[in-house]
């Protein structure tokens, strides 16, 4: 089932300008992840496991060479495609790691990840097409498909199955307006990671049917056992894949918001139009940092991993004590999505509450989709010592919570 446009946000609205206001801007929900922010502001010792940022800073290598890339004059526009520097060193780098060619022709740098899916369905949507979108999901989706006049078909990846799609479920949620497959791993909220057998049998049915798909890897470099697959590798999906990277995760970029896409030239191309228009180009001080972050030691990468991977250790350990708590153990990301169903099934309200008594900030379940509403997203980016005096609020907020719902 499609769901409707019309996202219902929760905030009493000021109509004195409603008949000047887009429809479609007018029916948006603000941000379930910054709202939960903006709640927590005025109140003092929170904890937030909110917004999924890295709290390492960027490594001092990646500074020092893009202030020296700035002092030399890097502070002008670049070309709307990207640097042509940083174009070339992603094509090696990307070429190399997924052992496919890529041309510097098929790359587009874009203002985050979030400019690369903006510029995406935006040149590839028409009005009421559907994107199939796997949920759990990334809530900006949403936004980013009603904006550009196309609509969500949710295909629910359940508990039972790791949050892992199942194929036949996908194929049996396509119809005549569906054109394009999203695909999301290392997955947030889930931290799922998509086994290679399953995107096998995915990547038959896109051909099958024609569709493209997008695929977001931005959090293909944190990951706890194999390391990620991606569709755009299987027989004939490069010519109908979009691949969608940042280093916003991986190299703790998050403020230089610099992203880039990769894929058919024939949507590159396009895209770059939008990319034109709206941004003119990314942060040519931002390009300057990334070409040195393809540069970095990888030893630096793989420390900054296993200290997420001992963070969600962690909480999953702490989880896995607290009665009416289930989850999957994420393979990938640094979130995990725990079930609280059992204990709430109103994620909003046990949100709010939490924040209010315990000054423990989480994302509720349901901005990630409609069959979420049970659970609450946690992001492990904070010290172990933090986490735990996290996961003591959540404990003692659950223990009252459970006494005073049977009263």
């Amino acid at each position: 089932m499609t769901l409707n446009k019309k996202i219902l946000d929760k905030r009493t609205p000021d109509t004195t300008f409603e008949n000047k206001i887009a429809t479609d801007i007018q029916n948006l929900r603000f941000s379930v992840i910054r709202e939960m922010g903006a709640m927590a502001k005025g109140l003092t010792d929170v904890i937030s496991l909110g917004i999924g940022e890295p709290d390492f800073d960027t490594p001092p290598g990646i500074i020092a060479k893009t202030f020296e890339d700035a002092r030399n004059g890097h502070t002008h526009y670049t070309q709307s495609q990207g640097d042509p520097e940083l174009l070339e060193k992603l094509s090696q780098h990307i070429s190399r790691e997924i052992k496919v060619p890529v041309p510097s022709s098929s790359i587009l740098v874009t203002h985050g990840a979030m400019g690369g899916l903006t510029a995406a369905f935006r040149t590839l949507l028409k009005p009421d097409d559907q994107v199939i979108v796997v949920e759990p999901h990334f809530p900006d989706y949403l936004a980013h498909i009603t904006l550009a006049n196309g609509q969500i078909c949710p295909v629910t990846a359940s508990f039972e199955d790791q949050y892992i799609p199942r194929p036949e479920a996908i194929e049996k949620a396509i119809n005549k307006k569906t054109k394009i497959l999203l695909l999301n791993s290392p997955n947030n909220p889930t931290g799922a990671v998509i086994p290679g057998d399953v995107l096998d049998k995915i990547a038959k049915i896109a051909i099958k049917h024609d569709l493209l798909v997008i695929s977001d890897e931005v959090y293909d470099k944190i990951f706890f056992e194999s390391p990620p697959e991606s569709i755009y590798t299987r027989k004939g999906m490069d010519k109908r894949t979009l691949v969608i990277k940042s280093f916003s995760k991986t190299y703790a970029m998050t403020g230089w918001r610099l992203g880039y896409c990769f894929g058919p030239e024939a949507i590159i191309s396009q895209m770059l139009k939008v990319v034109n228009y709206s941004t003119a180009c990314a942060s040519s001080i931002s390009q300057r940092a990334a070409i040195a972050a393809l540069e970095v030691d990888p030893n630096l990468l793989t420390t900054m991993k296993k200290r997420f991977e001992a963070r969600v250790d962690l909480v999953c350990n702490r989880l896995g004590k607290i009665p009416g708590i289930k989850l999957v153990r994420p393979k990938g990301a640094f979130y995990i999505f725990a079930d609280i169903s059992e204990i709430s099934s109103h994620s909003r309200e046990f949100a709010i509450a939490l924040l209010q008594e315990q000054h423990l900030s989480v994302v509720p379940g349901y901005a990630f989709g409609l069959s979420c509403n049970g659970c609450i997203r946690l992001a492990c980016t904070l010290e172990r010592k933090q986490l735990s005096i996290a996961m003591d609020r959540l404990e003692a907020f659950i223990s009252n919570y459970r006494e005073s719902t049977a009263k």
